[in-house]
């Protein structure tokens, strides 16, 4: 008894395959259209019409009603495939022209990344710097440090300090608008820097000075950032892996939990 019952599944399951379910009724479709006019056709015609005849006094006989369907079904088929074909060279064309765009977005926001984490860099040597000239006219004496100077350096260094913020602005404005076509791993480590330096700011010291914190990290991390933009390819429309080439041969080798820090 379980043998009768298992017979039906497997040819259960073959009727439900798509290719067999289109072949019946590819055929059922060509059984309806064509069998109807070949037997009507082998029938006798009226005496008085030949068979190919057509007039007042006599109709279209089968056999040229079934020629007539013919010809308008290839005309049909002819109209269908043409119209078909110029679709498919239109799609074809709409992907290839979104093809050559994502890849001009996707060169413009590498390039574009590459030209803004240099200014970054540019951007924290002059804070920097400014810091070095504002602790200067903490350390004088009060005959020597006029108000105006003290006043000055200060706003320079407000001044590089949001112009900072800016371009990690513009970082962020270009991450949201290629972030369909950058790859993921590099929007999360342009974002992930991104937001470090967004984090840091000038702090003051207790002595009246001011310092960048972790100004060491931030350039090697803006560093590795540059140096993985430069090796995207305009071939391959990739970016080559280089971290273990830029800790390896950088400076912070020497130092092992300045490395760690600047790696995560």
């Amino acid at each position: 008894m379980a043998v009768h019952k298992l017979m039906p599944m497997p040819i259960l399951e073959w009727c439900k395959k798509p290719k067999v379910i289109a072949a019946v009724v590819c055929a059922g479709f060509a059984s309806g259209t064509f069998v109807p006019y070949l037997v009507f056709g082998s029938a006798p015609d009226d005496p008085s019409c030949g068979r190919f005849d057509y007039n007042r006094k006599c109709d279209l006989s089968p056999t040229l009603f079934l020629i007539v369907d013919l010809i308008i079904g290839v005309l049909l088929a002819v109209f269908f495939h043409y119209l078909s074909k110029r679709n498919q060279i239109r799609l074809d064309q709409i992907i290839e022209s979104q093809e050559a765009l994502r890849n001009k977005r996707m060169d413009y926001a590498a390039k574009h990344l590459k030209q803004l984490f240099h200014l970054t860099l540019f951007t924290m040597s002059v804070t920097k710097r400014s810091i070095t000239h504002y602790n200067l006219t903490v350390g004088l004496k009060d005959d020597e440090k006029p108000m105006w100077m003290q006043s000055v350096t200060l706003s320079e260094l407000r001044r590089d300090e949001a112009k900072l913020g800016r371009v990690l602005q513009s970082v962020r404005s270009i991450l949201t608008a290629a972030n369909d076509v950058l790859d993921p791993d590099m929007v999360n480590r342009v974002d992930g820097v991104c937001n470090y330096l967004g984090e840091i700011s000038v702090e003051q010291k207790a002595d009246g000075t001011m310092e960048f914190p972790k100004y060491d990290v931030c350039r090697m991390k803006v560093g590795y950032l540059i140096e993985l933009l430069q090796t995207y390819s305009r071939e391959t429309r990739s970016f080559k892996d280089i971290v273990e080439e830029t800790y390896r041969t950088s400076t912070v080798e020497s130092e092992p939990d300045l490395a760690e820090e600047v790696k995560h």
